[in-house]
């Protein structure tokens, strides 16, 4: 019998314990290794965004702000996300073999050699049921088949009749090409060689490239792939708050909200740019429309929505709805392209002898036409903005200080609008003021209201006056 003295049992229990530590310690410091699935290879529609160089800083809402254009990109209806195909559209059909061992096809021509037997020997071409005629077994099908698997079912159909034939089979005539351009023609059709007619008008490029593969599936089990080879040209309505509203001819073929609305002279001043409708009719003669917020791009510096007009759309740019400025910036968009470009504002001076016009980029300020008017004959505390408010139908006026102006006082340095007038002299902006209180019948539209300015300055310089 083993006996263990207390000193060796106290030695034991040590060994123990200290060897239980290091198995916990070295369980604890060695992470688990878990099966992981490998990232899709697909791609992704994710954006990668890379940070810029010799940054130290990157600005943490950068994520959100592309999170949410593509929430507003996925906010748009499918009918908008594809392109639909009409008249005048050109489609590319390319029909190519699979890479790898040449399959047989319809069209194509082969040799077949028997030794011993030459009357079984033969030349064929495979019809357009795939089929060869062979001698003793009558058709066969081919079509679709290696010359390998061609020449071994041959092989043995004539072991039927003939014991261990020995064949050869080649390829003596490849078939045609079947690729081709196809144009919609008036009647909404694309001729396909050896098939005739196909109906297309109104399907996406993906639903034309499933009908144009079963219509050739009779004739080729290659693969198809169909894209877009010509766009026809596009013609847009514009409406509403723009300058000049009309049908306008795109300069490239999927143009987007903002590619238009500088051809129509860009938005007016009371356009809601939060809300650009946009309307086009679908093939079936029904009529969608999809809501699109410029302003929101505008305002967080990112691109607006990625909708692409198409020949025949309707743009329309709603009008802003009294009591919905807040926090609505009219100068933000002033200095966009999504306004007119340049503004008119006519400066009339008693000390200059006249009315004249000045041509200045939208965004201005009342100080970039301060640099016109000669300040050391004008009263620069008293000068008068006369603007029109379409929705009161009247002449607004508004005193400002130039002098407070040049020295920074941003209240008086306000931005201005497209027809402004700016009144300089105080005799003259009081006889103004005058007039305007004895004038009870409203302007009728902006043009009433410059007629009113060039013949008050005609009256009061004595004709003397540029434009």
């Amino acid at each position: 019998m083993f006996i263990v003295s207390n000193s060796h049992k106290c030695g034991l229990v040590t060994v123990i314990f200290i060897t239980w530590q290091v198995s916990i310690i070295s369980i604890t410091s060695i992470r688990p290794v878990v099966a992981q699935t490998l990232p899709s290879l697909e791609p992704s529609s994710q954006k990668i965004i890379l940070p810029p160089h010799n940054s130290e800083f990157i600005n943490p809402n950068r994520n959100k702000e592309i999170e949410n254009e593509e929430i507003k990109n996925k906010n748009i209806s499918p009918d908008f996300n594809s392109y639909l195909l009409d008249i005048g559209d050109g489609l590319s059909v390319i029909v190519q073999p699979l890479p790898g061992l040449y399959r047989l096809g319809i069209g194509d021509s082969i040799g077949v050699a028997v030794q011993r037997f030459p009357d079984l020997s033969f030349q064929a071409s495979i019809n357009p049921e795939g089929n060869i005629i062979v001698p003793l077994l009558g058709a066969i099908s081919l079509n679709g088949l290696t010359l390998k698997e061609a020449e071994d079912k041959i092989r043995a159909g004539l072991n039927r009749y003939v014991i261990d034939p020995i064949i050869y089979l080649s390829l003596t005539g490849r078939r045609p090409n079947l690729s081709f351009q196809a144009p919609i023609n008036q009647d909404g059709n694309i001729i396909i060689p050896q098939i005739g007619q196909l109906y297309v008008k109104g399907l996406s490029v993906e639903e034309a490239e499933i009908k144009i593969r079963s219509a050739l599936s009779a004739i080729t089990s290659d693969p198809v792939v169909v894209s877009l080879a010509q766009m026809r040209p596009v013609q847009i309505t514009i409406s509403g708050e723009v300058f000049r509203p009309g049908i306008y001819s795109a300069g490239t073929a999927m143009p987007r909200v903002t590619d238009i609305l500088p051809l129509a002279g860009g938005s007016t001043l009371n356009a809601d740019l939060r809300k650009v409708q946009i309307r086009r009719q679908l093939g079936d003669g029904s009529i969608v429309s999809q809501n699109v917020d410029l302003y929101a791009a505008l305002q967080s510096g990112g691109t607006p929505p990625n909708l692409r007009l198409q020949d025949g759309d309707a743009v329309i740019v709603q009008r802003r709805e009294p009591g919905t400025d807040d926090g609505y910036d009219r100068n933000l968009i002033a200095r966009s392209t999504l306004a007119v470009p340049q503004i008119k504002v006519r400066v009339l001076n008693y000390a200059a002898g006249g009315i004249g016009t000045q041509s200045l980029p939208n965004g201005s300020t009342f100080l970039d036409v301060l640099g016109n008017v000669p300040l050391n004959t004008a009263n620069l505390r008293d000068i008068a903005l006369v603007r029109f408010d379409p929705e009161q139908g009247k002449a607004v006026t508004q005193r400002l200080d130039a002098k407070k102006a040049l020295a920074g006082d941003a209240s008086q340095n306000v931005t201005l609008q497209d027809n402004d007038v700016i009144v300089v002299g105080r005799n003259l902006v009081g006889k103004l003021t005058t007039l305007f209180n004895t004038i009870t019948q409203p302007f009728f539209n902006v043009q009433s209201f410059i007629r009113f300015f060039e013949n008050f300055g005609n009256g009061l310089f004595g004709g003397n006056s540029n434009r």
